[in-house]
């Protein structure tokens, strides 16, 4: 009883690994490409878009004009 079994991973489970490592390379890929093709110039003014984040939005309207 002293043999060596290598655990064998399902199909489904390798498929799975192939595909996040297939995505991960496009992602990598990706990123190179848009931080070598982004201005390094701060946007031009009126396209900063700001977001904020709040809760008790009831009753809150937007005012007109």
């Amino acid at each position: 009883m002293s043999g060596s079994t290598a655990r064998q991973l399902s199909p489904f489970i390798r498929i799975m690994i192939a595909i996040f490592l297939l995505l991960l390379a496009f992602w990598i890929v990706l990123k190179i490409y848009i931080a070598r093709t982004e201005p390094s110039e701060p946007p031009a003014e009126g396209t900063k878009v700001s977001i904020f984040v709040t809760s008790e939005l009831r009753g809150y309207r937007e005012p007109c004009g």
